[in-house]
C-alpha cells in the first residue's frame, strides 16, 4: 500500500469513528456526508490530488500513528477537508491561488449569535419575573444563585404627611433537577423606616420561603405546572423563625412560547412568551403578633402582616431577544377569609367588604432582564401600585418598588455550543469629523436648571435624549456641520419650547428657556355640624389670587376642588351655621384634606366697617390674668367668622386696652398678653398668622376719661382694627 493510499484510509478511518459521536448531539456523521458526497474521482484524480495536498496526508497519517490528537477535532478536520477535497475537484491547477484566498476568509469563524437570553430568577427564586413565574423548563441540571434588592421610599405612603422608605435584600437559589421537577429557595432580609413608626425604624431579618415545582410540554410551545412555596417570616421585632405564623401558597402555571408554537405551524418567529398564575394563599402571618399586642398600619406593612387569605392571579409577558428580554406584568390579588375581629366597628380604616375592589392589592411591573456575559443574568425593573384605597387588615400597596439584582446560571450539564462558518467582510472607514450641540435646559422665570426634560430631533428621525437631572444639560448625537436642526423641549411641568441650531464643527453651546406651567393641588374635605354629622348642600369657597372658587358639599357633607397652588382662604357656610374655615397654602401637586365643624349661628355680635371689626360685646378675661372666659368664645368665632368670609382683608390688628387702676408697666404687659391671647384663639380658627397682628397699650388710648367705675369699664376692651393701605 502506498503513502498516499494509506493516508487516505486514515481520514476516512477516524471520520468513521466519530460518526456515532456526532449523531448523538444531532449533528452530520461522517457516514452521512460520504454518502452525500459527489461521485467518486478516478484513481488519477485521486493521486493528483493527493499529491498536492501532501501536507495534509503527512499531518493526518502522523496523527493516526501517534494517538494522541482526540477524536472529536480530527473528525471534525476530516470532515471538511473530504468537503473540500470533493468540491475542489473539478478546480483546474490553475485556480489554486484563488481557492487559497477563499479558504483565507473562511478561516475567521464565528459563533452562531443565541437566540435567547438565559433564565434569570423572581423575587421567590424561580424562574420569571418579580412576582410572575415561569411554567417552561430551564433544562435539566440548571442551577441559579442569585441576590436581588428592593427599593422604595416617598410621602404619604401608609398615613398621610409621614415619610417612608423601604429596602430589602433577597438571596435565592434554585435549581432543575429532572427535566420537570425544580425547587427554589429565599431568604430576606428587609427594613422600612417611617416617620410615624414606634421606631421608626423595624427590621425583619431572616423570612424564609422554599418551594417545589412540576412542569410539563403538553405541545411544542406550551408549558403547564404548577407550584408550592412556603413562606415562614421572622418572629415579631425579632430574628428567629415563627413556626405558627407558616403560610402556604399552591399555584397553577401556564406559560405559552407564541415564536415556537408559531414555527411549528409553519409561520416566523414570533419572540413573545405568556405567562398565567393562579394561586390561593393561606395566610397566617397574624399569628407573629403577640397576644394582646394592637398591630398599627406601619407594622402591618413593615413585617408583611395580613389578616386575610388571598387569592393571587398574575398574568405577564416577555419579549426574548439575543441579549435582553423586556417584560411587563400585571398582579391582583383577592382578599378573603378575614380574620375575626379585623372588621370591628372601632377600626381605623374601611372594610375590604365596605370598599370593595379598591383595596385589593395590585400593581403592573416593567422591566428589563439582560445576559452582558455568559450565564450571568441582570435584572432591573419597578412594580407600580394600582390600590386606590387602604384597608383594615391589608397591608398598604407601595406607589412603586424598585426591584434590582443578579444572578448566576450553573448548567452542569455540559457545554452547548453551535458554531456556523461564514465570509467576514471587513471594512475600514474613516469617521468624518462632526459637531455636537451642548445644551443647557433652565427655567425661563428663575434661571435654575430643568431636569429631565425631553429633546427631539423634528427633522431627524433619531430617539429623544434627556437634559441631566442636576445640570439640566444634554449632548447631542454626532452631526455633519452645516446640518440644521429644529428641537422640540418637552417637560411636564412646563410649557413646551422649540429651538433651531446650525451645526458647527466640533461643539457648539445651545440654552433653551422653558416657561413654567402653573402647577395644580386638590383639595378634598366634609363639612359637619358640631356633633360630627354631615351637613349637605354648605358651600364651601375657596378664595385666592384668582377668582373664588365655590363648590357644594354632598349627601355626606364631602367636598373636593382642584386648583393651582398657592395660598388660599377656605370658608364653609350653611344657613342657620356659623362660618367654619382655614386659611391654607396648597404646595404643587399635593393634597389637602379638611374637616370643618360649624357650630350653630346665635346672635349676631360683630360689625364689618373699613376700619375694624366691631364687637358689641366685651371680651372677658380672669381678673389680672389673660386667660380668656369661655362666655367671650362665642363672639372671637364670629370675629374669626367675618376673616374667612372677607379674605380681602389682608390683615387686622388686635389692640388691648386697660384702665389706669394700677401700675402702668403692669397694665402695659397685661394689654399685650391679652391681645395675643386673642390673636392665638383665631389662628386656632384657622386664621393665617400673617394676618393677624397684637399690640397691647396699656391705660395709654381711653375711650373715655377714668372718672368712674363705669368709664373704667368701658376702657378695658379689645379692638379689632384694619390698617389704611397708607400705613
Amino acid at each position: 500500500m502506498t503513502t498516499k493510499e494509506r493516508a487516505l484510509g486514515a481520514l476516512i478511518a477516524i471520520a468513521m469513528m466519530t460518526s456515532s459521536s456526532a449523531s448523538a448531539q444531532g449533528l452530520p456523521s461522517a457516514e452521512d456526508m460520504w454518502n452525500e458526497a459527489p461521485p467518486a474521482e478516478s484513481s488519477e484524480e485521486v493521486d493528483e490530488r493527493v499529491g498536492q495536498e501532501a501536507p495534509v496526508e503527512e499531518e493526518a497519517g502522523s496523527a493516526a500513528a501517534s494517538g494522541e490528537v482526540e477524536a472529536e477535532e480530527v473528525g471534525a478536520e476530516a470532515e471538511v477537508e473530504a468537503a473540500e477535497g470533493v468540491s475542489d475537484d473539478a478546480s483546474a491547477e490553475g485556480e489554486a491561488e484563488d481557492t487559497d484566498e477563499v479558504l483565507g476568509e473562511k478561516s475567521e469563524t464565528a459563533f452562531v449569535e443565541r437566540e435567547r437570553i438565559s433564565p434569570v430568577m423572581n423575587l421567590e427564586g424561580a424562574p420569571g419575573f418579580h412576582g410572575i413565574a415561569s411554567a417552561i423548563s430551564p433544562g435539566a441540571l440548571m442551577f441559579q444563585v442569585g441576590f436581588l434588592g428592593e427599593a422604595s421610599g416617598g410621602s404619604n405612603v401608609i398615613r398621610l404627611n409621614d415619610e417612608n422608605r423601604t429596602l430589602s435584600g433577597n438571596v435565592a437559589v434554585s435549581g432543575q433537577i429532572v427535566e420537570n421537577f425544580g425547587f427554589n429557595f429565599r431568604m430576606q432580609a428587609r427594613n422600612n423606616i417611617n416617620t410615624f413608626g414606634r421606631p421608626q425604624a423595624m427590621l425583619s431579618q431572616g423570612d424564609l420561603s422554599a418551594g417545589v415545582i412540576g412542569r410539563y410540554e403538553v405541545s411544542p410551545g406550551v408549558w403547564l405546572g404548577g407550584d408550592l412555596n412556603l413562606f415562614m417570616p421572622a418572629g415579631f421585632g425579632g430574628v428567629g423563625l415563627s413556626a405558627s405564623s407558616l403560610s402556604l401558597r399552591p399555584r397553577f402555571l401556564a406559560s405559552f412560547d407564541i415564536g415556537q408554537m408559531s414555527q411549528q405551524q409553519g409561520g416566523g418567529d414570533v419572540p413573545v412568551v405568556g405567562h398565567f398564575n393562579v394561586g390561593y394563599r393561606f395566610d397566617q402571618s397574624e399569628n407573629l403578633v403577640p397576644e394582646g399586642v394592637q398591630l398599627d398600619r406601619v407594622e402591618r406593612f413593615a413585617y408583611g402582616i395580613s389578616a386575610y387569605d388571598l387569592v393571587e392571579f398574575g398574568i405577564g409577558a416577555e419579549v426574548p431577544l439575543p441579549y435582553v428580554t423586556p417584560f411587563v406584568g400585571y398582579q391582583l390579588a383577592v382578599p378573603v377569609n378575614g380574620r375575626g375581629g379585623v372588621c370591628e366597628a372601632d377600626r381605623a380604616l374601611a372594610c375590604v367588604s365596605d370598599i370593595g375592589g379598591g383595596a385589593f392589592p395590585q400593581k403592573i411591573s416593567v422591566g428589563l432582564k439582560a445576559e452582558p456575559l455568559e450565564n450571568l443574568g441582570l435584572h432591573a425593573g419597578v412594580d407600580l401600585g394600582l390600590t386606590s384605597s387602604d384597608a383594615e387588615g391589608l397591608p398598604v400597596t407601595l406607589p412603586y418598588n424598585v426591584i434590582f439584582g443578579m444572578s448566576w446560571n450553573i448548567d452542569t450539564s455540559g457545554p452547548r455550543i453551535i458554531i456556523e462558518e461564514r465570509e467576514v467582510e471587513k471594512v475600514v472607514e474613516v469617521e468624518p469629523t462632526l459637531g455636537y450641540v451642548i445644551g443647557s435646559v433652565v427655567n425661563a422665570e428663575s434661571g435654575e436648571a430643568v431636569g429631565d426634560a425631553r429633546i427631539y430631533y423634528t427633522n431627524r428621525e433619531l430617539a429623544g435624549q434627556l437634559s441631566g437631572t442636576e445640570s439640566g444639560v444634554f449632548r447631542s448625537y454626532g452631526f455633519e456641520p452645516g446640518e440644521a436642526l429644529e428641537l422640540r423641549v418637552v417637560h411636564p411641568h412646563y410649557e413646551e419650547a422649540s429651538a433651531s441650531y446650525t451645526v458647527v464643527e466640533g461643539e457648539g453651546e445651545l440654552e433653551v428657556k422653558l416657561t413654567p406651567l402653573p402647577r395644580q393641588a386638590w383639595v378634598r374635605g366634609q363639612v359637619t355640624d358640631a356633633e360630627g354629622g354631615p351637613l349637605a348642600n354648605a358651600t364651601v369657597r375657596l378664595s385666592g389670587e384668582d377668582e373664588p372658587i365655590q363648590v357644594t358639599t354632598d349627601e355626606e357633607g364631602r367636598f373636593e376642588a382642584e386648583l393651582q397652588s398657592g395660598a388660599y382662604t377656605v370658608a364653609a357656610q350653611a344657613e342657620g351655621y356659623l362660618t367654619a374655615g382655614q386659611d391654607v397654602s396648597l404646595e404643587p401637586d399635593a393634597e389637602l384634606q379638611m374637616v370643618l365643624s360649624l357650630s350653630e349661628a346665635g346672635e349676631q355680635l360683630v360689625e364689618l366697617s373699613e376700619e375694624e371689626i366691631r364687637i358689641n360685646e366685651r371680651i372677658y378675661f380672669e381678673t389680672g390674668a389673660a386667660t380668656i372666659l369661655e362666655r367671650s368664645f362665642n363672639v372671637l368665632n364670629q370675629v374669626a367668622a367675618v376673616l374667612l368670609e372677607n379674605p380681602q382683608i389682608e390683615r387686622v390688628q388686635i389692640e388691648g386696652h386697660t384702665d389706669d387702676v394700677g401700675d402702668s408697666e403692669f397694665n402695659m404687659e397685661l394689654s399685650q398678653a391679652r391681645a395675643e391671647e386673642v390673636r392665638n384663639y383665631l389662628l386656632a380658627r384657622g386664621i393665617r398668622v400673617e394676618r393677624l397682628g397684637a399690640k397691647g397699650f396699656g391705660s395709654e388710648r381711653p375711650l373715655v376719661p377714668n372718672t368712674s367705675n363705669r368709664n373704667r369699664s368701658l376702657n378695658r376692651r379689645v379692638e379689632f382694627k384694619i390698617p389704611s393701605t397708607q400705613e
